[in-house]
């Protein structure tokens, strides 16, 4: 829907003896406007991760970008332009194509994580490509977004389409203004800690305490995450997202779970405590959804490894509730926080259910409540190929997509 207003100013005024080129000029506008959009969801904007969740955003984001760069492509073989106009097209166009394919190798987790070939390469160059490289690299997008603009203002019969130019003008300021402002005046606000413990908990795996100031205004719930840096230490001064174990409460303490996949990750164990963090969030919607249901629903957590992390937060939040849940990992050694399993097993209301290897359909089929098709609820949380596992089976027998909730950040 977004192009539409571009390409109905556009066509009202593109002259006659471009005829030819419609196509592809229309196609060059959707694709502008589409990575507009792209880079205004890199923001993260709040609203909207309570709306609809910020996996979903960086999904979208991905997927809108790489049907840019189809659709750009398709612009550049249609249109024909020399001089300056054609440079600065062709480097835009590079430079897209280039962050597109180094993207889907380092950030993209959907993809390296079933091409086993990508995934070494991925493991190999990130001895080089580190985190805070990578997300300045990402960064270049802007530039690419800027040539185009140039591009643009180069071509003096689409110039001369005024309404088509201001809205094109006004959008562009618009999502410039909203990155600069995340990247320049945001942080600026972001809440500063300190870190109070630091220990591991099981192999690879870092529990980090942070303790906020009496002043802080954290917007955290059960299952969020929040961006965290610890600007002390070189390596580990870009935002980085994780998922909060332990329900909020009034001793503004927040508990970490980290399994060291990359680079930063595997840093924070050099982190001492006592060290300054800076926190950005809450993100997510895992209580936002069971806020929305009713409160009689009985949930079903469904959870496998180190996935199992925001999902603590949001058992501890709702004790009072009907809870069925299966925890499961590799080893025994995986099994995180089993101390807390046993305090809500003494619930009456809460059945645990934890073994080494995934369940089975059937095991967890027969511990489901009757009817519940109907009054349950599903939250997940684990392997990308465990939480479609499940999603697809129990929908298979009678779920709805409302009783369903997981978090993947696969972009």
């Amino acid at each position: 829907m977004l192009p539409l207003p571009f390409i109905q100013t556009l066509s009202n005024g593109l002259p006659i003896v471009y005829q030819s080129e419609f196509r592809a000029i229309y196609y060059g506008t959707i694709a502008y406007v589409w990575m507009l959009f792209a880079i205004y969801l890199s923001t993260k904007p709040k609203w909207l991760d309570r709306l609809i969740g910020l996996p979903e955003m960086y999904m979208v984001h991905g997927m809108l970008s790489i049907a840019a760069i189809v659709l750009a492509y398709l612009h550049k073989e249609g249109t024909a332009s020399t001089g300056w106009i054609k440079t600065t097209g062709d480097w835009s166009f590079d430079l897209f194509l280039g962050l597109m394919i180094y993207s889907l190798i380092f950030m993209a987790g959907w993809l390296t994580n079933r091409v086993p070939v990508l995934k070494k390469l991925k493991q190999l160059l990130e001895k080089i490509f580190k985190h805070e490289l990578s997300i300045w690299i990402h960064r270049l997008n802007i530039l690419a977004v800027i040539l185009v603009f140039i591009h643009v203002q180069l071509i003096s019969y689409i110039v001369a389409i005024k309404p088509f130019i201001y809205l094109f003008d006004v959008a562009s300021a618009f999502v410039l203004g909203c990155y600069l402002f995340s990247k320049f005046v945001q942080p600026l606000t972001y809440e500063q800690g300190y870190l109070l413990a630091n220990r591991t908990i099981a192999q690879n795996v870092q529990e980090l305490k942070i303790k906020m100031p009496r002043s802080s205004h954290l917007d955290l719930l059960a299952g969020d995450y929040i961006f965290l840096s610890f600007p002390d230490y070189p390596g580990l001064r870009e935002m980085h997202p994780f998922s909060i174990a332990n329900a909020p409460d009034k001793t503004r303490e927040i508990t970490l779970a980290i399994r060291g996949d990359g680079d930063f990750t595997r840093q924070l164990t050099e982190v001492k405590p006592e060290s300054m963090v800076k926190i950005d969030g809450g993100y997510g919607r895992y209580q936002e959804f069971l806020n929305d249901q009713p409160k009689s629903a009985n949930i079903v957590i469904l959870a496998g490894g180190i996935g199992v992390t925001p999902l603590l937060s949001t058992i501890d939040a709702n004790l009072n509730r009907n809870l069925q849940i299966f925890y499961t990992a590799h080893k025994q050694a995986d099994l995180l926080y089993l101390e807390r399993f046993d305090q809500w097993q003494k619930y009456s209301n809460i059945g645990c259910h934890l073994q080494v290897g995934r369940f089975k359909d059937v095991q967890v089929l027969e511990q489901l409540p009757n009817d519940w098709q109907h009054n349950t609820i599903f939250l997940i949380g684990g392997p990308s190929s465990m939480m479609h596992h499940w999603v697809r089976f129990l929908k298979q027998h009678g779920a709805g997509n409302g009783q369903i909730y997981f978090e993947e950040f696969s972009w």
